[in-house]
């Protein structure tokens, strides 16, 4: 799938590339988090980041995936997610 997403050959993929992953449901909030979390090369993921998000994805229950998303959510690095966090991600989802 990765180099279906890939649309302009690069092999890397910008945020409008991985914003088709899946059903193409992730938000913009949400894809913003991942390349601001992730390790990227000139805003771009290579494969191995990609393989972590999509791991992490699609394994939810499993202990690291946990922590990935949980990382992604946790967008003021508290420890913990707070009814800020939580709406910053869900108001984009209400409307």
């Amino acid at each position: 799938q990765y180099l279906n997403l890939d649309k302009d050959h690069n092999g890397m993929l910008s945020k409008e590339e991985l914003s088709r992953y899946g059903t193409g449901t992730l938000t913009s909030v949400f894809l913003d988090r991942v390349f601001q979390e992730c390790l990227t090369y000139d805003g771009e993921m290579d494969y191995k980041t990609y393989l972590d998000f999509v791991l992490a994805l699609e394994n939810r229950k499993e202990p690291a995936a946990l922590q990935y998303i949980f990382k992604l959510l946790d967008i003021e690095n508290r420890g913990y997610l707070n009814v800020f966090s939580l709406n910053y991600f869900f108001r984009v989802c209400s409307g």
